[in-house]
């Protein structure tokens, strides 16, 4: 976990370990220290950067400490910019530390989240996999994306990184997604909720599994199952010699209708389904195109475009595209093949 933090002494960045126990259920499994909860034991220190921080840890437990089954990243909401990148760029070029961590985002303070207890008994690490499995058919959907992916967003500037925001509940004691967080560069930007967080996904990386999708139609709130996404992203220059480009988004879905809002539906008439297809990619398109303006405000190119306009306007930089992003125009073409598989109420 890391946190940025201002001690006096110098210190920049607070780096927080959960080590867990090697067997048994603490207390005296094999190999495991008498002290060692059967959740692992947690470690926090700080220092000028992660590698002092490392070292004082490496002090206190008086042993060795392996990153080669590092499993998780968590990135606090405070995490000045230039520590996210130092910290980045020393866990991928130091020779015991994969680089497939996945990561995430909160806005709690990391040593507080690592001490969240599952009521399941679960450990941390099967609390996050529950998580992602469980956001597949529940509201939007989880991503943690692989610490050697945000490190090339970070480094080639292809886009802005987006990542899967993990709190505390109210009652502190137990977890929970609470959308995503948006980043400009480094620089943390705004959260998204849920619903926005899986069509933006779905733009970002071009093809994504999907997840639940809810829209309104005639003051009735159903529910899709997206099974599948392709988008396609292309971009032009501006009309009239204008410096700003253009883009069209194409997105497809291929979703399963999960909840009627109590229309009663027909088996064999696809009537009722072909409007709501219509309607869910009208919605879909409007929540984009809405999610756009919160991006620009945020001056965050969470969606990738610019990975396409270096293809479609190759002579503009990375950094004369984040000037001109905030009035960029998008035009967002959705289109959703729906089909009924049963009704949850």
């Amino acid at each position: 976990g890391l946190d940025s933090v201002d001690s006096g002494r110098g210190d920049q960045i607070q780096v927080t370990l959960i080590v867990p126990a090697l067997a048994g259920e603490g207390g005296g499994g094999a190999g495991t220290p008498e002290t060692m909860p059967a959740k692992g034991l947690t470690v926090e220190e700080s220092g000028a950067n992660v590698e002092e921080a490392v070292e004082k840890m490496r002090a206190m437990v008086g042993g060795v400490l392996d990153f080669s089954t590092l499993q998780y990243v968590a990135v606090g909401k405070n995490v000045h910019p230039d520590d996210l990148v130092s910290a980045m760029h020393t866990l991928h070029f130091t020779r015991f530390v994969p680089m497939t961590p996945l990561m995430f985002a909160t806005e709690d303070k990391v040593s507080d989240l690592f001490g969240a207890e599952s009521p399941s008994g679960r450990g941390f690490t099967d609390t996050l996999d529950a998580i992602q499995a469980q956001s597949r058919i529940g509201w939007g959907h989880i991503h943690y994306p692989q610490s050697w992916e945000i490190m090339a967003l970070l480094v080639n500037k292809t886009g802005d990184m987006t990542l899967t925001v993990i709190d505390r509940t109210d009652q502190g004691d137990e977890l929970q997604a609470v959308g995503a967080a948006v980043y400009d560069g480094p620089k943390y930007a705004g959260l998204i909720d849920p619903s926005d967080a899986l069509i933006l996904y779905s733009v970002a990386h071009r093809k994504y599994p999907g997840g639940t999708y809810p829209f309104v139609h005639e003051g009735r709130e159903l529910l899709m199952r997206i099974l599948g996404v392709r988008t396609s992203v292309k971009a032009d220059r501006g009309a009239g010699g204008d410096d700003v480009p253009r883009l069209t988004v194409d997105m497809r879905a291929n979703a399963a209708l999960m909840d009627s809002g109590g229309y009663r539906l027909p088996l064999l008439n696809r009537r009722k389904l072909d409007e709501l297809e219509q309607v869910a990619a009208r919605d879909m398109e409007a929540r984009l195109g809405r999610l756009l303006e919160r991006l620009q405000g945020w001056n965050s190119d969470a969606m990738r475009l610019y990975h396409e306009v270096r293809v479609g306007v190759p002579e503009m930089a990375y950094e004369d595209f984040k000037e001109v992003y905030p009035r960029i125009k998008v035009d967002f073409n959705v289109s959703v093949l729906l089909v009924r598989t049963g009704l949850l109420r």
